[in-house]
């Protein structure tokens, strides 16, 4: 095992030891403990590991693909209840953009301004 792939690993086990420890201490709810012990969320869970932490992306990929095959179906379904509000959503996104690239923006244009300042002055002069 190589240097590079020792962090990920390290860190899955870490996750899934104290997800075991606090399942041995029967914290989680039965829904909860079967959402989180399902074979499924575990590559979830394993692949966005990889994908923060190791440096070939690949891996990570695989996993999380896997897992979307495995929920194929129900994300198929999700879907269908989803395009009922797909208008809404696109909307509220676009929006949350249009602010977000507005607050970035607002900063830029000032220095455009004091550039164009600037620029006819040394003209002037």
């Amino acid at each position: 095992m190589s240097k590079d792939s020792r962090f990920p690993w390290g860190i899955s086990l870490l996750v899934f030891g104290i997800f075991f420890l606090i399942r041995q201490l029967g914290i989680f709810s039965p829904e909860v403990d079967d959402l989180i012990f399902d074979l499924r969320n575990v590559l979830l869970v394993v692949g966005v590991i990889f994908l923060i932490t190791y440096r070939n992306k690949a891996i990570g990929i695989v996993l999380i693909s896997i897992w979307a095959l495995f929920y194929l179906k129900d994300l198929i379904l999700w879907s269908r209840n989803l395009s009922d509000f797909i208008w809404l959503l696109l909307l509220i996104a676009a929006g949350a953009l249009l602010v977000v690239s507005a607050k970035g923006n607002k900063k830029d244009s000032t220095d455009i301004v004091k550039k164009d300042e600037n620029h006819t002055e040394n003209i002037e002069n």
